[in-house]
């Protein structure tokens, strides 16, 4: 586990986003005209992710360029 690099970035966390897109949650549902909440930032592999909530409780990770930060 040598290559594991998550560091944690708070200036978007509790922030509402707007998807670009439509994007499936870990339970297979799809989300589109939603506004999910952020819970956390992080940077893993040089990768920035998003793990968002959506109004049903329902959690995702998503990349910056799938949703425009309010």
């Amino acid at each position: 586990m040598e290559n594991l690099q998550i560091e944690a970035v708070d200036d978007v966390v509790g922030r509402y986003c707007l998807l670009k897109r439509p994007v499936r949650d870990r339970d297979g549902v799809n989300h589109f005209n939603e506004k999910p909440k952020v819970l956390r930032e992080v940077v893993n592999l040089d990768r920035r992710m998003f793990l968002v909530e959506f109004s049903d409780g329902s959690t995702t990770f998503l990349f910056p360029e799938e949703v425009a930060i309010e």
